[in-house]
């Protein structure tokens, strides 16, 4: 199915389709300001409260006018102010006012100030997110799932859940990350946790905002929001462009747009509909330096000016709810992406073959694996993904005696596609080839999922859950290379997958104090090009299954005091890790075997100013994990997995006074990595085996905001250091990050 169909098709089953309903009460948007910075939680009791009348209006005429209409999105902690006490697990929200402090760059600096979570930077530019969880590799965010207003991100879910796009940190107003057995409610893969980004809202009333912002390396980013109503609709339409050249010469591009409705659908339900659009360019490469060129010169630009990756994005939902009693509500979900994305990359050597005539040499050719030898010709690696999705969800609240029951069951339909082409240029900085391999990928999913939240008394919660995932996978290929000879074949193959898991967790407390654990069973589907060969046979492969455990503690009391406490354990029966040289491939996946993951995270945050009865704001945070992520048997049996660092930690200060002024500065630290199943510790020449050194990065950034006219300006200073680190010795090679950059804004918002 072509683009245009699968968009076309899903936009009539949207606008054709009645749906249903998650929550009951009217919902504020997502905590921490006001409607697109995502509201403070205390504020929901206020949204609910009747409205004061207007001047000249009596109580009861002003306390007549319905509510507006309710805005519905897909959340994973949920909406009311005690949320966290009924998450059986831990669960982190970072809300927009700590986001707009931030003033972050890209999104992995929002989520390295969440507890247990790994970012790991790959060309400095932030394009591409690599996260992981409590030890899980970081490569492509493949292991967590993402999600964006509850829509998956990854370019196909089941068969290829690698995050070559990600969700542009303008579009987000809060995010939500759950790591305990309430992931089950979320899928397909579990065996880490979920990590939701929630987008602008549309407002209840009209608001707009203009963002500019310039810096170092010709950055600029343009950005600009409009909200407002239409009748019972509320609509929000934002924009945004930036581009600049880059650190180390990896010039880059992005345009994004995003555009919500929220309309009411009967007295008793509600419906959002969102369209997106992400368009990008960058030069971003494979190939990173050797040992000899980073020692020479860290901040060397890319070895690969020609390279070039583009990825084109579009995505639409429909998110209706209808309140079928006070007691009962569903909720119908609908979800459709296409994502193209095209990677040119010119081909290389790592050792000089004497047929063929190089265009250049980089590096030390005196020394084996210390120079990369390019060829006059380039690989284009094409890819086509789309994926259609519905999933209807409902909610039952009912008690038997004393034990109030909440019911929460559903069930998912899923569907996707990979195009697949690989062509030969015979020239560097060529768009078409020959065509060396093509093959089609095809996935029919479905899902069914319930989960019982107990509530034996006010503060004594226990869920138990269950889902039940099955994939059934499809791969044609019908051309192939042998031998450097392109070739017509006919060969397909065909392989499934199903998977129960079940899961319970316990909460007792209150919201000011709350003690939590539980257990549930982790996974995550076989990718079609494993599961299948690419001769067509089945090759049994089993999915990626784990056995989750964690307890923990949370506080809210004093006021001015938050804190959470988690210990975790993880068993992987068989891990999926990325290839290195010991594996025989260095971008490629490998089973790990048997693997252990154990530690504890820990967040607390202090109201310092409030504690104090200061004329102002300061807030201190402070976040740190601990955790052990080795190898249970086998060759490698108690080494360490690669990319799993034993300590990560980060801190904040912000400041802010009511005049608007405001400062902040943030810190965070990650340990030392092995980039390989040995634990090499030495550096080889090629630099992509040895130890990863560990490295921090300060932030630095200033704001101001004028309360009347809605003005303001912004400072940023991004990694203040200026400390080059080896970021990542993958995909091939060192890639460098620390790279300072300055940045100096307006803005002018209205609310």
């Amino acid at each position: 199915m072509r683009p245009r169909t699968l968009l076309g098709s899903f936009l009539l089953l949207a606008c054709a389709t009645p749906a249903f309903a998650d929550e009951a009460k009217p919902a504020p948007p997502a905590p921490d300001a006001p409607p697109n910075e995502a509201p403070a939680k205390a504020d929901a009791a206020k949204d609910a409260a009747p409205a004061p009348p207007k001047e000249g209006e009596t109580a009861a005429e002003g306390q007549a006018k319905p509510p507006p209409p309710e805005v519905i999105e897909v959340s994973v902690l949920g909406r009311s102010d005690d949320a966290l006490q009924k998450v059986p697990g831990s669960g982190t929200l970072i809300g927009a006012k700590e986001i707009r402090r931030a003033m972050p760059a890209e999104t992995g600096e929002i989520l390295r100030r969440v507890p247990g979570l790994v970012v790991r930077p790959e060309e400095g530019l932030g394009l591409r997110l690599n996260v992981g969880m409590r030890g899980l590799d970081p490569t492509r965010s493949r292991q967590v799932l993402i999600l964006e207003d509850g829509m998956p991100v990854a370019i196909n879910p089941y068969g290829e859940p690698d995050l070559y796009y990600s969700t542009p940190v303008e579009r987000i107003r809060a995010v939500e990350v759950v790591k305990g057995s309430g992931s089950i409610l979320f899928g397909p893969q579990t065996i880490g946790g979920v990590v939701n980004f929630l987008t602008a809202l549309p407002p209840d009333k009209p608001e707009w905002s203009l963002e500019a912002q310039a810096g170092q390396r010709n950055y600029f980013k343009l950005s600009g929001l409009y909200g407002g109503t239409a009748g019972d609709a509320r609509y929000v339409l934002q924009l945004t462009r930036k581009q600049g050249d880059g650190f180390r010469g990896i010039e880059f591009h992005a345009t994004d747009f995003l555009g919500k409705i929220a309309f009411p659908t009967s007295p008793r339900g509600e419906a959002t509909f969102k369209i997106a659009v992400y368009d990008e360019f960058s030069r971003s490469t494979y190939v990173g330096l050797t040992r000899r060129m980073f020692e020479l010169d860290p901040r060397m630009p890319s070895i690969a000016p020609h390279d070039g990756f583009n990825v084109r994005r579009y995505d639409a939902s429909l998110t209706h709810e209808y309140r079928i009693s006070e007691a009962t509500r569903l909720r119908t979900f609908i979800y459709g992406y296409i994502t193209d994305r095209v990677w040119r990359r010119q081909n290389y050597d790592r050792e000089a073959r004497p047929d063929v005539t190089y265009e250049r040499v980089v590096g030390d050719s005196s020394v084996s694996g210390a120079a990369i030898y390019f060829r006059n010709t380039s690989m284009v690696r094409d890819r086509e993904y789309e994926v259609l999705g519905i999933e209807p969800r409902v909610e039952h609240r009912f008690e038997t005696g004393r034990v109030r029951h909440t019911i929460t069951a559903g069930m998912r339909g899923h569907i996707e596609t990979a195009d697949r082409k690989q062509f030969q240029g015979d020239i560097i900085d060529t768009g078409a080839g020959n065509v060396q391999d093509r093959e089609h990928h095809r996935t029919f999913a479905f899902a069914a999922y319930a989960q019982d939240r107990l509530a034996f008394r006010d503060d004594l919660l226990v869920t138990p859950g269950v889902r039940v995932e099955y994939a059934a996978n499809l791969r044609n290929v019908d051309r192939t290379s042998e031998s450097g000879t392109a070739k017509d074949v006919n060969n397909r193959g065909t392989s499934d997958s199903v998977a129960v898991m079940p899961g319970i967790g316990m909460v007792y407390g209150t919201p000011k104090l709350n003690f939590f654990g539980g257990v549930h069973v982790g996974y995550a589907p076989p990718r079609v090009s494993a599961a299948i060969s690419p001769g067509g046979q089945d090759t049994q492969l089993d999915a990626e299954e784990s056995t989750n455990y964690e307890i923990g503690m949370r506080l809210a009391r004093p006021k001015w005091i938050r804190a959470e406490v988690t210990g975790f354990v993880m068993s992987f029966r068989n891990q999926i890790v990325t290839g290195t040289e010991a594996s025989g491939s260095q971008s490629e996946l490998a089973n790990g075997g048997r693997t252990l993951h154990r530690g504890v995270e820990a967040q607390v945050t202090f109201g310092v100013g409030q504690a104090l009865h200061l004329p102002l704001t300061v807030d201190v945070t402070g976040r740190y994990t601990f955790s052990v992520a080795t190898f249970r048997g086998g060759p490698f049996d108690g080494n360490r997995l690669p990319y799993a660092p034993l300590h990560t930690a980060s801190a904040t200060l912000d400041v802010e006074h009511r005049i608007g002024i405001g400062a902040q500065v943030a810190w965070s630290y990650l340990s030392d990595q092995f980039a390989d199943e040995y634990n090499t510790v030495l550096v080889d020449p090629t630099g992509r085996l040895g130890l990863v050194p560990s490295y921090h990065l300060v932030d630095v950034a200033l704001r101001y905001r004028h309360a009347k006219t809605g003005l303001g300006a912004l400072l940023t200073m991004k990694n203040a250091l200026d400390q080059v680190f080896v970021a990542t010795r993958l995909p091939d090679g060192i890639q460098t990050g620390g790279f300072r950059q300055i940045n100096v804004g307006l803005r002018w918002d209205h609310r």
